[in-house]
């Protein structure tokens, strides 16, 4: 988003249409450091963060206009960093929030100055310390899987994880390409992300490439690049294991920046997918 704001559309919108509502406004709190938000179906909530607050931020599902929000997580003991995106689990209500080097999770209905009830950090987890921005994330809640991106890869945690452990497996993406957020579709066991493939010699190795959305044109990548694809595994793939699938790549060639998560509504068999 470029600018403060939730923009709500019906489903089936098409072309150059308005929002059927917007959260917009002072005393909605929302800042434009926005690169993944949460909707809890349980609840009907929307979660998001407050990245120069250092806060999480819970809205009715139904908020429109300059609507306060109706639980913030915030305070000393919670110790959030800057951080610009979080991902839902409403079946153990859940929520996970990513930052440089680790994952905390907090309980979905805490409110005020409350701490994670687990935080996944620590050199054995290999998950990034480097990066300019935290690692992305997604929950599997049906097959108690954590997948935790930031590189050419995805580290394979178990769901309750906590503390400074081992992957329990890593899942590899194509040679000499950047990986984007990975999204879970628990119901058909499915892993989604987008994938970004060098295009010409240069520094970093594939092991070290930073989010989609956040790749340097030195590292050899053309940040708008018609090679771009969304890819699509088995959660259960690991090791070097090519996609099972892919949407929108060569000859198409229809996607070019997609820098948020996708989301996939298995009722109706749509794929979302922002670029």
């Amino acid at each position: 988003m470029g600018h403060p704001q939730i923009a709500a559309f019906a489903r089936l919108a098409n072309g150059n249409v308005r929002p059927t509502r917007t959260i917009f406004g002072q005393n909605t709190k929302i800042s434009r450091n926005i690169h993944g938000f949460g909707y809890d179906p349980v609840k009907d909530e929307i979660v998001v963060t407050q990245f120069h607050a250092q806060a999480v931020m819970t809205y009715r599902g139904g908020a429109n206009g300059d609507e306060a929000p109706i639980r913030v997580i915030h305070g000393p003991d919670v110790k959030i960093p800057n951080v610009d995106k979080l991902v839902l689990d409403p079946v153990h209500r859940e929520t996970y929030v990513p930052y440089i080097g680790g994952i905390m999770v907090f309980s979905s209905d805490a409110d005020g100055n409350v701490p994670p009830i687990r935080v996944l950090k620590g050199p054995n987890t290999q998950i990034p310390a480097h990066a300019s921005l935290p690692s992305s994330v997604a929950v599997d809640p049906i097959h108690d899987l954590l997948f935790v991106g930031g590189g050419g890869r995805f580290l394979i945690f178990n769901r309750t994880d906590s503390g400074d452990v081992k992957p329990k497996a890593i899942l590899r993406g194509p040679r000499n390409a950047g990986l984007g957020a990975p999204y879970v579709y628990a119901e058909g066991g499915l892993l989604f992300a987008s994938v970004k493939p060098r295009e010409s010699e240069g520094g970093g190795d594939a092991e070290g490439i930073r989010n989609v959305g956040d790749i340097l044109r030195n590292e050899g990548y053309n940040q708008y690049s018609e090679k771009t694809y969304m890819a699509v595994w088995s959660v259960n793939d690991t090791g070097d294991t090519p996609p099972r699938w892919m949407i929108g790549g060569p000859p198409n060639g229809i996607m070019r920046d997609p820098v948020g998560t996708v989301v996939v509504d298995g009722k109706r068999q749509d794929v979302f997918i922002p670029d």
